[in-house]
């Protein structure tokens, strides 16, 4: 009986998927984490038809949350950042947009993953969209809420590294010819909601096929 609970529930606290960060799923059932990864395969596969998020990313990020809209889930008022001569931390100013909508826990959690990546440059070398002069990251907080509906913040990174060489994202960046562009919107979907259409969202994204590398932090 312990075995079959301990497989009913993640037990890591944080996957990369591509160029996305899911954080703060330990503890999530099985069932519902599978959810939460195919709406996001499904939501970037449709926003990737409209728009590049490397030049687009505006309307990608648009069409991103919409996706999850047709999935059912609530969407809150998105939040835009955009600086186009930037300096200083990345990691920072992305605490610093999304701290509003997370709990001080949730920022913690973010904090350490980022700061983890950022002195692992061969971890960071596998995650998709860092590499190149335009960088694109993905970095997804989940949770419960304490009636069972499930929480997510959705958040698109994009910096145009002009004159940085360095391979790390989440670097102190010293010039101010980069841009960097942060997009948030906070998610939310009840539980009979997701029940209802969790298997139209599961066999959408198995009659794409969709590939998408997968590994724990």
């Amino acid at each position: 009986m312990d075995n079959v609970i301990a497989k009913s529930v993640v037990e890591h606290d944080t996957l990369m998927m591509n160029n996305v960060l899911l954080t703060g799923i330990a503890g999530q059932t099985v069932a519902d984490n599978s959810f939460v990864k195919n709406c996001i395969y499904l939501a970037q596969n449709g926003a990737d038809k409209v728009a590049k998020s490397e030049t687009q990313p505006g309307p990608w990020f648009d069409q991103y949350t919409n996706m999850f809209w047709s999935m059912d889930w609530k969407l809150a008022e998105p939040v835009e950042y955009i600086k186009p001569q930037f300096s200083g931390s990345l990691k920072q100013a992305w605490l610093n947009v999304a701290r509003p909508y997370l709990t001080s826990a949730q920022i913690a959690q973010v904090g350490t993953v980022l700061a983890k990546l950022e002195r692992d440059a061969g971890l960071l070398a596998k995650i998709a969209g860092t590499s190149g002069k335009i960088a694109g990251f993905n970095i997804v907080p989940v949770s419960y809420k304490h009636n069972g509906d499930l929480e997510m913040v959705v958040s698109h990174v994009r910096l145009i590294k002009l004159g940085i060489t360095t391979p790390y994202l989440f670097w102190t960046i010293d010039q101010s010819l980069s841009q960097l562009d942060i997009r948030i919107r906070r998610l939310e979907i009840k539980r009979r909601d997701m029940d209802a259409i969790r298997q139209r969202v599961e066999e959408a994204t198995r009659a794409l096929a969709l590939e998408f590398s997968e590994f724990e932090l």
